[in-house]
């Protein structure tokens, strides 16, 4: 698994469209109750959102929606949520939603995993999102 990780955030390096302080997104689709995304550019298929966060990701969401767009980025822009990072943990990291449009979410908690680092060079202290 590390050397996996390993060689994906060696290609996201040489990748000139992946900025860690771009926004970036990508199509999530639901199998079950689980929020998953494919990337090509990656060789990333069925990366599935787990330990709470695909619970956050359906609370903006029509319970009937099996597909959204997930935009992300390390610098804030209009509209976003905020996670902010509680401790590292196995490579990935644990975020609570600190900042939401959704009361309700306030406080919540999820894990985000090691492909984090791809997307984001690290484990970022923030990552501000939306889902829609």
């Amino acid at each position: 698994m590390i050397k996996l990780i390993k060689n994906l955030i060696s290609k996201s390096k040489q990748s000139s469209n992946n900025k860690g302080n771009a926004m970036l997104s990508l199509n999530l689709y639901k199998s079950k109750n689980t929020w998953m995304f494919d990337d090509e550019r990656f060789n990333i298929t069925a990366e599935p959102f787990v330990m709470g966060m695909s619970e956050i990701i359906s609370d903006f969401l029509p319970k009937e929606q099996n597909e959204c767009l997930a935009t992300f980025s390390l610098n804030n822009f209009p509209g976003a949520e905020e996670l902010t990072l509680d401790r590292e943990e196995a490579d990935g990291g644990w975020y609570t939603v600190t900042k939401s449009s959704i009361d309700q979410n306030l406080g919540l908690s999820g894990w985000l995993c090691p492909v984090t680092r791809v997307y984001l060079n690290g484990i970022p202290k923030n990552i501000y999102y939306n889902v829609k």
